[in-house]
C-alpha cells in the first residue's frame, strides 16, 4: 500500500518493521491491515518554549513565545544535516520519545503562556496525524501554529493541513532535480509547488537557502525561481558550517556569503544572513531609507534573537515592516541547551566524549543518549562544559555509564598532565589581555563559556568581562567597546569562524587600533579545539604558545598526533580538508 503524507509515495508492506520496505523510507509508518499508521503516535522527543527567531522566523510575531515540539525522522537523507542524530537514528531513538495527547501539549504552551505551537528539528510529514491532531487542538484553544519543512508533502496533505497552518519555513534544497536526488528524493517541483499553495492561501511563508562555497550560482538560480511565486518571501541564506565530516573547504567566509545576499536583495528586499556571527545581515532594513528597523544578532546555529525594534515595526520614516501580528513587548530567551537545534549539538557533545573513551558502538553509544534525553541531563551538560573541572566530570560520568572507568581514568590524567605542565610554565609570568570573539570582531563571546577558562589557563586576562548582557553564545559589541577593550591579543573562536585576514580588514576599515590588530596578534583557533570536547587540551597548548612564546614553544602537530593516536587511534589529519575524525564511523 502506498503512504500519501509525503510525494515519495512509498509502497509499504504488512509485515515487520525491521525493513524499509514495511516502514517506508522515513521509518516512521506501518501498513496494518491496509492502513497506513505512525509507528511512534502521539508521542514527541522535544517540547519546550522558545522565542519564534530561534525556529527560526523572522517576520512573524517577532519575538513571540512559541511551544517547540519535534519527534524523529525525515524522508530526506540530506548530507550534512544540522539534524542528523534525530533524523536518521529512528529506532535507536524511539525510547527517548514521551507519549502526550494532543491537549496536554497545547495545556502546556497556555501554561507558559506561548502564543503558538512550532514544529521543527524533524520533518512534519513523518509524524503527519500526530501534527494534525495537534494542529487542530491548538487552534480550538486560540494558539497559533506553524511547522518548518522540506516542503515534499502531496497535495492532499498539504490540504488537510491548510486549515490550521499559520506559518511555515520551508528549506529549499536547490532549483534542480539533480540537487534534490542528493537528498535521497527524485524531483524538487513539489516543494515549489508546497510554496506556491501556501503563499496563494495568505499562509505566512519564509525559505531558507544553503550557501555552500562553490555553489553560488545554485542558490541565485533558486532565488529566482522563488521569486517568481512571490518575491514578498523573506529569504534566510544558512551560511554553511561544515559540521560532521563535512570538508571545511565548503564552508564560505561571512564576508563571502554577505556578497551573496547583497545579490539577491536585487530581487528581494529582506534577506538574512544566518551562522554568521558578527555580520549586520540580520538585521531588517528600511527599503527606502536604509535604516534599521529590527536589529538581531546570532543566537546558536541556525538561530537569532532580537536586540532592538522600532516601534511596532515602523521606520522613523514611515515605512511599515512587513511583519505578520504584533512585536512582543517582552523577549523570552531559551536555557542551556533548549531552543532551535541547540539540542542536536548537545547530543554530538557527547558523541565527542563517547568516542575518546573508546566507546564506538552504535548500540552504546545510542543508549547513552537515549539516558541523557529521558533523565533532562542535557541542561546538566550545558553547566558543566563551560568549566574545565565540569569537563572532567563528564568524563567520569559516561566512564561509569559505559563501562569505560580505566579509560575514563586515563584520558583525566592525561588533560590534568598537561594543564599542569602549562601552569608551571607560566607561573609568574605577566599576563597579556585577550579578546575572544566569534566570526567578525564586533560579536564577543560570553565571559562564561569554555573558552575563558582556556584564556586563563594559558596566562591570559580575558577583556570579555561585564558585557552588557547575555546572549548564545555572545553578544555584538560596538566598535568603541572594542576599542576600550584594548587588548594584546585578539582569538577568533573555532567554531562559526571566520579568517584573519576578514578580521584584519575589518580592523583596518573600521579603525580598530588596538594593540592586536596593530602588532598583527590576531589568531584564529583550530575549528574543534576551544569548546564541547576533549581536543581542548589541544586549544590549550595553543593559546599558550600565542600568549607566552617565551615559555611555551609546543610543537602543535606532535602533539595532536600524539594525542589522535592515543584517543582515537588514528592519526592526525590536516583539519583544514578533513574533519573525518570528528565523529569517526561507528564499528
Amino acid at each position: 500500500m502506498k503512504c500519501s503524507y509525503c510525494e515519495l509515495n512509498c509502497t509499504i508492506h504488512e509485515g515487520s518493521t525491521g525493513h524499509e520496505g514495511s516502514t517506508g523510507v522515513c521509518r516512521c509508518y506501518t501498513n496494518e491491515s491496509g492502513t497506513i499508521v505512525e509507528r511512534f503516535p502521539g508521542t514527541y522527543l522535544v517540547e519546550y518554549p522558545i522565542s519564534i527567531e530561534t525556529m527560526p522566523l523572522l517576520h512573524f510575531y517577532p519575538q513571540g513565545k512559541f511551544l517547540q515540539v519535534s519527534t524523529i525522522g525525515c524522508n530526506f537523507s540530506c548530507p550534512s544535516c544540522v539534524s542528523e542524530i534525530l533524523t536518521g537514528m529512528v529506532d535507536e531513538l524511539a525510547p527517548a520519545m514521551k507519549k502526550r495527547r494532543p491537549g496536554e501539549v497545547v495545556a502546556h504552551a497556555l501554561a507558559e503562556h506561548c502564543i503558538g505551537i512550532v514544529f521543527c528539528l524533524n520533518d512534519p510529514a513523518v509524524a503527519y496525524p500526530t501534527f494534525l491532531a495537534l494542529a487542530q487542538a491548538a487552534h480550538e484553544q486560540g494558539l497559533l501554529v506553524g511547522c518548518s519543512t522540506n516542503g515534499y508533502f502531496t497535495p492532499d496533505a498539504l490540504a488537510g493541513l491548510l486549515p490550521f497552518l499559520d506559518c511555515v519555513s520551508v528549506g529549499v534544497k536547490g532549483c534542480s532535480d539533480a540537487a534534490y536526488r542528493s537528498c535521497g528524493v527524485s524531483v524538487a517541483a513539489p516543494v515549489f509547488s508546497t510554496i506556491q499553495t501556501l503563499v496563494k492561501h495568505h499562509i505566512h511563508v519564509e525559505v531558507t537557502l544553503v550557501h555552500v562555497r562553490g555553489h553560488e550560482q545554485d542558490l541565485i538560480d533558486t532565488a529566482e525561481k522563488i521569486a517568481t511565486i512571490s518575491q514578498k518571501i523573506p529569504l534566510q541564506v544558512m551560511r554553511f558550517v561544515a559540521f560532521g565530516t563535512a570538508d571545511l573547504a565548503l564552508e564560505p567566509s561571512i564576508h563571502e556569503s554577505e556578497q551573496v545576499c547583497d545579490t539577491l536583495l536585487k530581487n528581494f528586499p529582506f534577506v538574512y544572513l544566518f551562522n554568521s556571527p558578527g555580520s549586520t545581515y540580520l538585521d531588517s532594513h528600511c527599503p527606502i531609507c536604509g535604516s534599521s528597523v529590527i536589529s538581531r544578532e546570532m543566537f546558536g546555529p541556525m538561530g537569532a534573537h532580537v536586540i532592538e525594534n522600532q516601534q511596532d515595526g515602523v521606520c522613523q520614516c514611515g515605512y511599515h515592516l512587513p511583519i505578520t501580528g504584533m512585536i512582543a513587548s517582552l523577549p523570552f530567551t531559551e536555557t542551556g541547551m533548549m531552543g532551535g537545534y541547540r539540542p542536536t549539538r548537545a547530543l554530538e557533545t557527547i558523541d565527542t566524549y563517547l568516542v575518546c573513551l573508546g566507546v564506538t558502538d552504535r548500540e552504546s553509544r545510542v543508549r547513552v543518549w537515549v539516558d541523557f534525553m529521558q533523565r533532562n541531563y542535557i541542561n546538566e551538560l550545558h553547566m558543566k562544559i563551560q568549566t574545565v573541572e565540569g569537563s572532567y566530570e563528564i568524563i567520569s560520568h559516561l566512564a561509569q555509564l559505559t563501562g569505560h572507568e580505566s579509560r575514563g581514568d586515563e584520558l583525566i590524567r592525561y588533560l590534568k598532565e598537561k594543564v599542569a605542565d602549562i601552569t608551571t610554565r607560566i607561573d609568574g609570568a605577566a599576563k597579556p589581555s585577550v579578546y575572544y570573539m566569534m566570526g567578525l570582531p564586533r560579536f564577543a563571546l560570553n565571559e562564561g563559556r569554555f573558552e575563558m577558562r582556556l584564556v586563563e589557563l594559558a596566562g591570559g586576562e580575558i577583556t570579555n568581562r561585564n558585557l552588557p548582557r547575555q546572549g548564545k553564545p555572545g553578544i555584538m559589541i560596538s566598535d568603541e567597546d572594542l576599542r576600550r577593550m584594548n587588548p594584546d591579543v585578539m582569538i577568533i573562536s573555532g567554531l562559526f569562524s571566520t579568517t584573519v585576514e576578514d578580521v584584519s580588514a575589518y580592523c583596518d576599515e573600521h579603525g580598530i587600533d588596538v594593540p592586536a590588530s596593530k602588532n598583527c596578534q590576531v589568531h584564529a583557533m583550530h575549528p574543534s579545539w576551544d569548546f564541547g570536547n576533549p581536543r581542548w587540551i589541544l586549544g590549550l597548548l595553543v593559546l599558550a604558545n600565542i600568549l607566552h612564546p617565551d615559555r611555551c614553544a609546543f610543537d602543535i602537530p606532535a602533539e595532536a598526533d600524539a594525542f589522535y593516536q592515543k584517543f582515537y587511534g588514528i592519526p592526525f589529519a590536516d583539519t583544514r580538508t578533513n574533519r573525518s575524525f570528528f565523529r569517526p564511523t561507528a564499528s
